[in-house]
C-alpha cells in the first residue's frame, strides 16, 4: 500500500543516515516552497536533503511547465525507478480541486450523487496514483512513495497559521482567505495566476516563518485530511 503524507507524522525514522533524501513531484513552485519547508522542519534533526523532481527548478524559479496533468504524467515514468533507488522517499502532491477534469476522473461526488467525504475523495485520488506507478516500481519501493493529496489546494494547509476559527479546516476559496488575512497584516497577497512573482515568493516565505517547529506542523496538519 503506498503511504499517504500522514505516515510522516506517526513516522520515526530513526534508522536513516544523514542526510535523508527527499524527491518531490509537485504541481507548481509554490507547491514546492511549502512541501519543502515542511519536510526541512519536520526531518530537521535528519538533516533532509530536498530533491524537486517535477516541476524542474532553478534560483527558485519553475523551469518546466507544471500543473495536475504533469504530475499524473510523471508517475508512470520509467526513471521513477531510479528516483526511488537514489533517494529514501518521493513524495507526489497534488490538489483535489481539478480533480473531476478529465484525465484526472477522480469526482467529487459519490455514484448517488452527495458529495463525498474528504477521506473518501483522498482514498479515490490516492488510488488514482497508486494506479498510475508501474507494477514493478510498487513491488520494490511502494512504501517509499508518500502522497501529499491537497484538499482542495495547498493555501488551505496555510489558514491554520492564522486562523483559530472555523476557517483553519476549510476546503474552498483558500487562497481568496487567506490573501484576507494578508491585506490586514499589510503584505502583498498572492495572486492566482502569478505565484511565482517574486513579490508572491517573498510572501510565501513570510507565512511559512509561522510553522517552524514539528508540533506546530503537527498540530497545523490535524484541519485538512490531506496534510
Amino acid at each position: 500500500m503506498v503511504l499517504s503524507a500522514a505516515y510522516l507524522i506517526i513516522f520515526s525514522p530513526t534508522h536513516f543516515e544523514k542526510p535523508m533524501k527527499f524527491a518531490l513531484i509537485t504541481e507548481g513552485a509554490s507547491e514546492h516552497r511549502i512541501i519543502k519547508h515542511f519536510l526541512g522542519r519536520y526531518f530537521r534533526d535528519f538533516d533532509p536533503d530536498i530533491n524537486q523532481i517535477q516541476p524542474k527548478m532553478g534560483k527558485e524559479k519553475q523551469e518546466s511547465t507544471g500543473g495536475w496533468n504533469e504530475v499524473l504524467k510523471y508517475c508512470g515514468r520509467d526513471e521513477i525507478e531510479d528516483i526511488l533507488i537514489e533517494n529514501d522517499y518521493l513524495v507526489v502532491q497534488i490538489d483535489t480541486d481539478q480533480s473531476q477534469t478529465s484525465p484526472f476522473d477522480v469526482g467529487h461526488t459519490t455514484n448517488e450523487n452527495t458529495p463525498k467525504s474528504q477521506e473518501a475523495l483522498y482514498e479515490d485520488v490516492a488510488s488514482k496514483l497508486t494506479s498510475l506507478f508501474k507494477p514493478e516500481v510498487l513491488e520494490k519501493s511502494n512504501n517509499k512513495i508518500l502522497f501529499a493529496i491537497c484538499m482542495h489546494t495547498i493555501e488551505c494547509w496555510l489558514l491554520p497559521i492564522y486562523h483559530s476559527n472555523t476557517h483553519k479546516s476549510d476546503i474552498s476559496n483558500c487562497l481568496f482567505t487567506l490573501n484576507k488575512v494578508l491585506a490586514k497584516l499589510n503584505m502583498p497577497p498572492i495572486p492566482s495566476k502569478d505565484k511565482n512573482s517574486s513579490t508572491s515568493i517573498r510572501t510565501y516565505e513570510a507565512i511559512l516563518k509561522n510553522c517552524n517547529k514539528k508540533k506546530e506542523i503537527i498540530e497545523f496538519s490535524a484541519h485538512n485530511v490531506g496534510f
